[in-house]
C-alpha cells in the first residue's frame, strides 16, 4: 500500500468521531467523553459564485466540493490523532504519518478561503491603501500585477501568493507547492491565487491558466484585500 493510501485508510478510521463543528471563524474546542485531548472541528464556509465574469459557475462549484473534502479529511485527521493519544499511540509510525499529512490539509482548507473569499462579480476598484503598499514595494501597481502574475505561470501545481512580511513592513510575491511546502513563516497571505489545474481546466484547458488568470483578476474585490493589511 502506497504511503497516501495508508494515510487516507487511516483517516477513514475517525469520520464516525466528527461532530458538527464551527466555521473558521468562529471556533470552538472539542473532545470526548472519554479523551482529555480536544481540537477545533470545522464546517465549511460558503460562497456565492453567480455572475462571475468570464469564470465558469460549475468549475467554480466542482472546485468549491474539493475544498469541502479539505475540511473534511482537517477534521478526520484530528479526530484520529485525539484517539491515537488516548489510546497510547503517540509514538507509533500510524500516528506519524497523520502528523505529517494533516499540515497538508490544513493549509488546503485555509488558502482555499482565502481564494474563494475574495471573487465578486466584476471585482471592485483598487483598494488605494493596498495600492500605496504595492507601490512601495513594486515602484507601481501594474509592476505588481505583472510579477504575481509571473509567479502564477511558473512550471508545476500551487499557489502565487502575495504576503505582508510583518519584519520588514513589505510585501513579497510567494510561490508555494501543493498547499504547504514555501509558506514564509510569521507571514500573512493577502492575496492568494489557486493554479492547481483543477482551479482552471475544466473551463479554459491544459494550456489555459494565463486566460484564467486574466479572468480571474476582474472578479476580485479588492477592499477584502486590503482588510488583509495590519
Amino acid at each position: 500500500m502506497r504511503r497516501r493510501e495508508a494515510i487516507t485508510s487511516m483517516l477513514a478510521i475517525g469520520a464516525g468521531a466528527l461532530t458538527a463543528g464551527s466555521t473558521f471563524f468562529n471556533t470552538e474546542a472539542q473532545s470526548s467523553a472519554s479523551s482529555p485531548y480536544k481540537f477545533t472541528t470545522y464546517t465549511p464556509l460558503t460562497y456565492n459564485f453567480d455572475g462571475l465574469k468570464g469564470l465558469d459557475k460549475e468549475m467554480l462549484e466542482q472546485h468549491y466540493m474539493l475544498y469541502k473534502g479539505y475540511v473534511t479529511n482537517v477534521n478526520k485527521a484530528q479526530s484520529v490523532m485525539m484517539e491515537m493519544l488516548s489510546a497510547g499511540k503517540a509514538d507509533t509510525t500510524e500516528f506519524s504519518e497523520v502528523r505529517r499529512r494533516i499540515g497538508f490539509e490544513y493549509a488546503g482548507m485555509r488558502l482555499h478561503e482565502y481564494y474563494f473569499e475574495i471573487l465578486k462579480p466584476d471585482g471592485s476598484a483598487i483598494d488605494e491603501k493596498l495600492k500605496k503598499a504595492v507601490s512601495a514595494f513594486w515602484g507601481t501597481w501594474e509592476n505588481w500585477v505583472a510579477d504575481i502574475t509571473r509567479t502564477a505561470m511558473m512550471r508545476g501545481i500551487g499557489w502565487a501568493i502575495l504576503y505582508y512580511d510583518p519584519v520588514s513592513k513589505g510585501l513579497q510575491n510567494f510561490w508555494i507547492d501543493d498547499h504547504e511546502n514555501g509558506n514564509p513563516p510569521g507571514f500573512q497571505p493577502v492575496f492568494v491565487l489557486d493554479v492547481w489545474e483543477h482551479a482552471y481546466v475544466k473551463q479554459f484547458g491544459a494550456t489555459g491558466r494565463r486566460a484564467y488568470i486574466d479572468a480571474l483578476m476582474k472578479n476580485v474585490d479588492w477592499s477584502i484585500v486590503a482588510k488583509r493589511l495590519p
